[in-house]
């Protein structure tokens, strides 16, 4: 467990309060993955939003109060903990905000004081991590391609696409597509394009009509 503060909250980043919350986060994070009802036999065929909803569920679970929030957040805790050996993907309670489509099982590791907006699109052999005591902040629609790498205390704007193994070390402004080793502005399309088409749109960009 981290000692250390978490990130400063960016865009569209926050924490499940109570279970209308708790709601709202289901219903986000499955439109997100472009689907308006959640049945058990739908697990097998969408495993990753499976695991999603099982973090939400601890999420949730930590703000009960008493010895019986206590026993389920750590009943929840330990059924993600199995299912992130399953499925390959790390990501604690609390970084993401509501709107988080992990979009395939594979390798997903991220920092527990990482934090990360709203509408999120996050691929495998993803990670986002510390160094040097930072983490990063990563706004809202989001699109991070697979291999990508973001570390360090740097903050990540609105609408940024994050191009598939480029390595982030330093700040990126809103709208904006990076790639590379080390990462760097190679379009102002931002994640608009890459975005799936039931994503809703990002307030202030024209361009995402």
């Amino acid at each position: 467990m981290s000692t250390s503060a978490p990130a400063e909250a960016p865009t569209g980043w926050r924490r499940i309060e109570d279970r209308q919350d708790y709601r709202e986060f289901l219903r986000d994070d499955l439109a997100a993955h472009g689907l308006g009802r959640w049945r058990f036999y739908l697990a097998p065929k969408y495993p990753e939003l499976a695991y999603q909803r099982l973090l939400r569920r601890v999420e949730y679970a930590q703000t009960r109060r008493g010895m019986l929030g206590r026993v389920l957040y750590a009943f929840h805790r330990l059924r993600l903990a199995r299912r992130a050996v399953l499925t390959g993907i790390s990501i604690p309670p609390g970084v993401f905000g509501p709107g988080l489509s992990v979009a395939h099982l594979g390798s997903i590791v991220v920092n527990d004081r990482a934090r990360v907006g709203s509408w999120c699109r996050i691929h495998s052999g993803t990670n986002i991590g510390v160094h040097d005591g930072g983490v990063p902040t990563i706004g809202t629609h989001a699109y991070i391609a697979p291999g990508a790498v973001a570390f360090g205390g740097i903050t990540i704007g609105d609408g940024v696409a994050i191009g598939a193994n480029a390595v982030l070390t330093s700040d990126v402004p809103d709208g904006v597509t990076v790639g590379g080793i080390p990462a760097r502005v190679i379009s102002h399309g931002g994640s608009v394009g890459s975005l799936p088409e039931w994503f809703p749109r990002l307030e202030g960009r024209p361009d995402n009509d």
